[in-house]
């Protein structure tokens, strides 16, 4: 059987140049690099190097071809997702990745769905991308980040965009997105990804949960990163403490925390 690959970053072969009114704004850019590759920039300065993979359909197509993936979903490189723009730059920017990548689906629509972004730390303006993603691009969702500058995603301040989401059967990706604990790891920089993503996850994962906004929205259709990360390692201690504490229940049954624990892993 060929395989659908869910978790595949997209980075364009340039961005446009700021014209925004702030100072001192982290916007991205694309210096040149060695052959089939491109240097990305954030305010001017190296953050990582990239290949033509990640901009290049046709390149794509041959990597999926000769690793039996019949279907690739593209969403934004997580570090895009730029909830620490100013609101209406990361509006712009979003809006710019998002037709980007419905190019790259409407050019191979046989191969390619794809997963924008929204400007989350501004609901209104991200409802509003949501939709024109959605209803105009032809999308079929967004990609997040597990925290938006630190305020988790399960918190009150996000329920009109998961509401949105629900209404208009958009899909969802929770990425890991400046973990948690960097502060705390002892070892190469490799632990970012060995630790920190995986429980930055599982804080997300569970936030959905006692946040209540599985339970308001049933017909959520959620996708954690990286097998879930810590969460599904934790669900049977997670499950028992829902049947000891009240207080993590608020009044539900123990069968409603393995629903909602269901729907985020499926």
């Amino acid at each position: 059987m060929r395989g659908i690959d869910i978790h595949t970053h997209v980075v364009p072969e340039r961005f446009p140049p700021y014209r925004g009114k702030a100072t001192d704004v982290p916007w991205p850019g694309m210096a040149p690099a060695d052959a089939c590759h491109r240097h990305v920039t954030i305010a001017g300065k190296h953050f990582r190097t990239v290949s033509s993979q990640c901009w290049d359909g046709a390149c794509r197509l041959a990597d999926m071809d000769g690793t039996g993936v019949e279907r690739q979903v593209l969403s934004p490189m997580p570090e895009l997702l730029s909830y620490w723009l100013p609101a209406d730059d990361a509006a712009v920017l979003s809006r710019y990745l998002n037709e980007a990548i419905a190019v790259l689906v409407a050019e191979h629509p046989g191969r390619f769905s794809g997963l924008g972004t929204v400007p989350l730390q501004d609901v209104d303006q991200a409802i509003a991308e949501l939709q024109y993603l959605v209803q105009v691009l032809g999308l079929e969702g967004v990609e997040i980040g597990t925290n938006v500058n630190g305020l988790p995603i399960g918190a009150s301040q996000f329920e009109p965009f998961f509401a949105a989401a629900e209404q208009l059967g958009a899909s969802i990706f929770v990425h890991p997105l400046r973990p948690c604990g960097m502060d705390r790891l002892v070892g190469p920089t490799a632990l970012e990804q060995v630790l920190a993503f995986p429980c930055e996850t599982g804080l997300a994962a569970m936030s959905l949960i006692t946040g209540g906004v599985l339970s308001r929205h049933p017909g959520l259709r959620i996708a954690l990163s990286h097998g879930g990360g810590s969460f599904p390692a934790l669900l049977a201690r997670y499950a028992h403490a829902w049947s000891l504490f009240p207080a993590l229940r608020g009044g539900r049954r123990r069968e409603s925390f393995r629903s909602r624990a269901a729907a985020v892993l499926r």
